[in-house]
């Protein structure tokens, strides 16, 4: 199985999008992906927990764990 990282903590350079639009758009490219993990990597204020669940449902996928540390949350994803 593949796992693919994503960190939302830093911005690109020249990039103006908010975390939650980033995630949206790698959602949709990954859902189309098969036999492959996500794991996203943020800030706390950024993307709060419930957000990352809500967010993934609504692109038909799940949520397999969610660790907080400090300030930032690692969100392990994959397809139902």
């Amino acid at each position: 199985m593949d796992e693919v990282v994503v960190d939302l903590r830093f911005k690109p350079k020249g990039c103006t999008d908010h975390p939650i639009i980033r995630l949206r758009r790698i959602l949709n490219q990954f859902r189309i992906s098969e036999n492959a993990r996500l794991v996203i990597q943020a800030y706390l204020d950024d993307l709060p927990p419930k957000v990352i669940e809500l967010i993934t449902a609504k692109y038909g996928l799940r949520v397999d764990s969610i660790e907080r540390k400090g300030n930032e949350v690692k969100a392990v994803i994959s397809r139902k």
